[in-house]
Parts: structure tokens; sequence; C-alpha cells
């Protein structure tokens, strides 16, 4: 894979700074040429945290840019038609507004989680069962992404 995207709801400035090094560990481990993030802030636009404020690979979204359906119709267009090698659910897969992004991608390869809403629109899917956290995600995501034998 050249090209990953990542989808992610935010919910702390934790969480986006591990993203951000996972993204980091993707382009120096696996020789990743671009890695894409995008996010839901589920916010009014006055109150997005100042952690989302940066970054040139991560953009985001708010209920500002969401119609009446909660799909998103302001900034996720050029997300949506790229074709990324790989898409990868850090949302958890029950966020409606992500799920249409994760639907709607041009991406050559969806990985989400079982047991999600997303998990129909996913390529690859990955069984957590109670233990989603974003450690024991990215551990059974490398695992995967690491082995040879996987095309």
């Amino acid at each position: 894979a050249e090209r990953v995207g990542i989808l992610y709801l935010d919910r702390d400035q934790q969480f986006f700074e591990d993203l951000n090094a996972y993204a980091k560990f993707l382009k120096n481990d696996f020789n990743i040429h671009q890695v894409s993030m995008l996010a839901f802030v589920d916010e009014i636009e006055k109150k997005i945290p100042a952690w989302q404020l940066q970054g040139a690979d991560s953009i985001y979204f708010t209920r500002k840019h969401l119609n009446w359906h909660m799909r998103p119709i302001e900034m996720v267009n050029d997300f949506i038609a790229d074709d990324f090698d790989i898409l990868i659910d850090f949302s958890g897969g029950n966020s409606l507004p992500l799920n249409f992004v994760m639907k709607e991608s041009k991406a050559k390869m969806k990985v989400g989680l079982r047991g999600t809403k997303a998990e129909r629109y996913c390529d690859f899917i990955l069984n957590m069962g109670n233990q989603f956290g974003i450690s024991s995600f990215i551990e059974q995501l490398n695992s995967y992404l690491s082995n040879p034998k996987i095309r």
C-alpha cells in the first residue's frame, strides 16, 4: 500500500495523538507515502478542540457540515473521491456520518470492526469482541498488514 486513509470519531487529545503516532508508524515502518486522516467532531463549529485545528494530513468536519439525514455535505468530498489503497475505520463503526464516508469511499480496501453498522461496507473485518481499544486494534491490524501471505 502506498496511500492509507483513516476515519475516526474525535474523542480527546490523547486519541488524536495516538492516531498521529500510528500514521507516522505507517509511514516509517511500512513505507507508506501518504496517510490522510478524517475526523468527525460531534460539536458545533465554535467548540472545535485546538488539537483538531492542526495537521496537514488531517481534516475534520462537524455537525455544521451535515444535512438533515446526518450525511456530510461539505469537507469530505475529496476524501471520499480519493482512491486509498486502504481505508481504516477507527471510529468504532457506529457513527452515521463516518459510515456514510466509509460507504461512499473509492478506497480499494476498507477495514473495520465486526459487529458494527459499518461492517457491511468493509472488505476486511477485525473481530475485537468487547476489547476494542486503539492499542489492541492497532496491534491486530499490524499483525495482518505485516503478514506477507495476505495480499
